[in-house]
């Protein structure tokens, strides 16, 4: 029997890779659908959903009243109030509730309703107008008196379509046979809404012929030829001065006179002489705040026991339990609802049964990419509204009721059990009656000096005692201390030196200056010696020499010659000479421009037009209601609404 081994390492890492080379082969061979339509058809079921609910929830005394007014609800209030349930988007998450939002505004002759849509996958409102709604006047209600009380749809109904091209659009009209089953005895009046294609043209863009470059709204055309000439020429003599220093012959002499005797002053401090005295013993008193302690006298406070009594609090015991609830006026009826927009490129999907219409709304030209150029290939988008054949009950005006033995209240149904009664709150129930015991506590008894502690139950009496510091004395103010030092003084005329009982006093007197010399005389003033010092020094314009022994004065004459500079001349202390150069330039006329030995210049001829203007052509749809059932460049929606 042969032995099965386990699987190794190896075996385990090569399954793995081909795993994984399998998912990409299923990625490559089956790549994820482009889901952009379908996002955009949950975005724009999401906004016609937001629409409807205002649509019936904005009647008469709802909508605006005055010209230019407005009233709005966010999708958070539409929650609020249940007339929604939460729009998730395409990632399925919750679209915005405080961004989301329906507003109608009234104008002269029409409303207009804006829905926004804020989601994670998309942002964007639409814009729509309407009309006669239940808030007409008299005279557009003129259509279907005797109308029927309900509407179905024949088996034997024919069907046509018919498509036409026209502008480049393509517009699909529904004709649909009815049967209406009338009642006497009641008048309804409808209005019915139209659609119709409006194209208009708008600028675009300017253009010009070949060989024009567009500037603005203009064509300019520009072109240029050069014209070269010989240039003028021009001689002239240019004189220039050439300049040498000029060659120096000098003689000189000096004068000498004895020094004259000046005066220098100075100031110096003046010697003393010095006397040593002991200093003065001085006592020093001052004032020390002393230091302040706090204790308390405690005592028992009195307690004072208080009774208070109260009456029960009766009150009667229900059973209670929702009112049986009956329809009597429930009526059933069949009407076409509206479930989805479909966005596509099909442009056959409109159709009518039993059950199911899907009816056409309008189309519009895209680029098949978001980043085009203008010659890429325009897709074409068709929009169709489903209904459904839906059958709903109108249950009426509910009728509430009780079982026997309990009593109609709005909604609920009630029936007395028994009789209850209990004290009031922190009362006690002795059997017999509600008391409530409570102890005061009073401090009346001590004096006004003691003070109520209710948190301990105890009377206080705060008492102040004072203490002077270490090296003070008391006073007659318990609250002020003395303390008393010794110092060591001096009179004001000496200067203290030393400190404590060593101190001294340096007493100056019998100041002198030095005494004179031959250059130098020394006078006392006060505490300083003016020093006067002789000095040597000459007569202006003299010079004071070295050894200070005299005094002296140059003067100098200099004589320049231009000797060997051939063809100079002395001029002061310089060597000119006039030397000429002959200079030949060019010159041109003032229309030409000088380029070396040439004249040039530039002919220029331009033409300028008007440029061509060209349009693009955009088309939308435009909606109407009225209470005629055609209107004459008008296609019938399918849509009506009861306006009485």
């Amino acid at each position: 029997m042969e032995e099965r081994k386990g699987l190794t390492i190896k075996d385990l890492l090569i399954r793995l890779i081909l795993i994984i080379i399998f998912i990409f082969l299923l990625i490559w061979l089956f790549p994820m659908p482009d889901l952009k339509p379908l996002n955009n058809q949950i975005f724009a079921d999401n906004v016609d959903r937001m629409k409807d609910v205002a649509k019936s929830y904005y009647t008469v005394e709802r909508l605006p009243q005055n010209i230019g007014d407005s009233k709005k609800m966010t999708l958070r209030e539409m929650i609020d109030n249940h007339l929604i349930l939460p729009l998730m988007d395409s990632k399925g998450k919750t679209c915005n509730t405080d961004d989301s939002y329906v507003e109608i505004t009234k104008m002269e002759n029409e409303y207009v309703i804006k829905v926004n849509l804020s989601c994670t996958d998309q942002k964007d409102y639409v814009i729509e107008h309407f009309g006669c709604y239940d808030i007409c006047s008299d005279t557009c209600k003129a259509l279907e008196v005797g109308t029927t009380t309900s509407y179905k749809t024949s088996r034997k109904s024919t069907s046509a379509y018919t498509t036409r091209r026209t502008n480049r659009r393509t517009t699909v009209t529904t004709r649909k046979t009815t049967d209406w089953t009338s009642t006497k005895n009641n008048s309804k009046i409808y209005e019915y809404e139209f659609v119709r294609n409006v194209c208009n043209d708008v600028f675009d863009s300017y253009t010009c012929p070949t060989g024009y470059t567009l500037v603005g709204d203009s064509c300019m055309r520009y072109s240029s030829e050069t014209e070269t000439i010989p240039a003028t020429e021009n001689k002239s003599i240019i004189s220039s001065v050439d300049s040498k220093p000029a060659k120096v012959e000098s003689t000189s002499s000096t004068e000498k006179t004895d020094p004259i005797t000046d005066y220098k002053t100075s100031t110096i401090t003046a010697g003393y002489k010095a006397s040593l005295y002991t200093a003065t013993k001085k006592t020093v008193t001052r004032d020390v705040t002393a230091d302040e302690y706090t204790s308390y006298d405690v005592k028992g406070a009195v307690a004072t026991t208080k009774t208070t009594k109260a009456s029960y609090n009766v009150y009667n015991v229900y059973d209670i339990v929702d009112a049986n609830i009956t329809y009597p006026d429930a009526v059933q009826k069949t009407e076409w609802k509206y479930v989805s927009t479909i966005t596509t490129t099909d442009p056959g999907l409109a159709h009518i049964g039993d059950t199911e219409i899907i009816e056409y709304k309008g189309s519009w030209q895209e680029p098949e990419c978001v980043n085009c150029n203008k010659s890429a290939a325009m897709i074409t988008w068709y929009k169709y509204w489903k209904y459904k054949l839906v059958t709903t009950t109108d249950n009426g005006k509910p009728v509430y009721s009780c079982d026997k033995g309990y009593n109609l209240d709005g909604t609920k149904c009630k029936m007395k059990l028994r009789e209850e009664k209990s004290c009031p709150d922190k009362f006690e129930d002795t059997g017999s009656g509600c008391i409530k015991t409570s102890t005061d506590y009073s401090c009346s008894k001590y004096g006004s000096e003691y003070k109520l502690d209710k948190v301990n139950k105890v009377c206080k009496k705060q008492i102040t005692t004072y203490s002077c510091p270490k090296g003070t004395t008391k006073t007659s103010d318990p609250k002020v201390c003395h303390e008393t030092t010794e110092d060591w003084v001096c009179p004001s005329n000496m200067e203290k030196q030393g400190t404590g009982s060593s101190a001294t006093c340096l007493l100056k007197h019998d100041y002198y200056c030095p005494a004179n010399t031959d250059t130098k005389t020394y006078t006392l003033n006060g505490t300083n010696c003016t020093v006067k010092t002789k000095i040597a020094a000459c007569e202006p314009g003299y010079t004071l020499s070295e050894d200070k022994k005299y005094c002296y004065k140059n003067d100098s004459t200099t004589v320049y010659t231009c000797e060997g500079y051939d063809g100079y001349t002395l001029e002061g202390d310089k060597c000119t000479k006039v030397i000429n150069t002959e200079k030949i330039t060019y010159s041109c006329d003032k229309e030409y421009t000088l380029d070396g030995t040439n004249c040039v210049r530039t002919i220029v001829d331009s033409d300028t037009i008007k440029a061509d203007k060209t349009y693009k052509t955009y088309c939308h749809q435009e909606y109407k209601w009225s209470t005629s059932t055609s209107l004459d460049g008008w296609n019938y929606t399918g849509n009506k609404r009861q306006i009485n």
